[in-house]
């Protein structure tokens, strides 16, 4: 769900957009402020996707507002005055949104900031270290911070993440670990690579991931499991 907040003065605007939010399917309304001031803590301290900003209101104006927001979400202005639409494109707003508007401009308004939360988690995707396999026909960039540990199943190896079902692909383990951070990744065993961040209890045969599931340790790999062990 797309959460929401709403920022106006006036309690009737909240409640006309907090209808509108709740039609529009994928919407969440999480809360709406009155008390502009009130609402910059609350922004900044929560998970934001959308907000919906008045822009004149008493003790501090919606571009006042937005300045003070260090967690930013995607942003709609919504205003009586449309002088302010130029301000509100320079502060790179999704849209602007001029009363009374119905439901369509609504919903066009939305999907500009759906678009615009798109590119952003596009953007913090390509930023996250990866590795690309072909899985399924596909290729698929897995994040190292999701892989659990590695299966080899021969030709073949079995990525189990921390969502989703594991991704079957065709390489070897010794190829796979190689595309891996030495610092967070160790082989254990000629069958399994683990992440050093999921491993739960290690003892001198096995270790047990936080998942519970159980690893075989190799006596090849004893020795880089004890090193692992102490530094812990």
């Amino acid at each position: 769900m797309i959460k929401c907040v709403v920022v106006d003065d006036e309690p009737l605007a909240i409640s006309l957009l907090n209808q509108y939010i709740r039609r529009y399917e994928g919407l969440e309304m999480m809360d709406g402020f009155t008390d502009a001031l009130e609402s910059i803590g609350y922004i900044n301290n929560n998970k934001v996707d959308i907000l919906f900003l008045d822009i004149l209101m008493p003790d501090i104006t919606g571009i006042g507002v937005l300045k003070k927001l260090t967690n930013k979400p995607v942003v709609i202005f919504t205003t009586a005055h449309r002088d302010f639409a130029v301000d509100g494109y320079e502060m790179g707003v999704a849209d602007y949104l001029l009363k009374p508007f119905d439901f369509e401009r609504f919903k066009m308004a939305v999907e500009r900031a759906i678009e615009r939360i798109r590119l952003k988690e596009k953007d913090n995707s390509d930023l996250i270290p990866g590795v690309f396999v072909k899985s399924d026909y596909k290729l698929i960039k897995i994040n190292f911070q999701d892989i659990i540990y590695i299966e080899s199943m021969d030709d073949y190896i079995r990525i189990y993440l921390q969502e989703g079902k594991p991704l079957i692909t065709l390489m070897s383990l010794k190829s796979f670990l190689e595309k891996l951070p030495a610092t967070e990744f160790q082989r254990v065993h000629r069958r399994y690579i683990v992440a050093l961040n999921k491993i739960n209890s290690l003892e001198t045969r096995r270790l047990v991931l936080k998942t519970g599931v159980e690893i075989p340790v190799g006596d090849t790999y004893q020795q880089a499991i004890q090193s692992f062990k102490n530094s812990r």
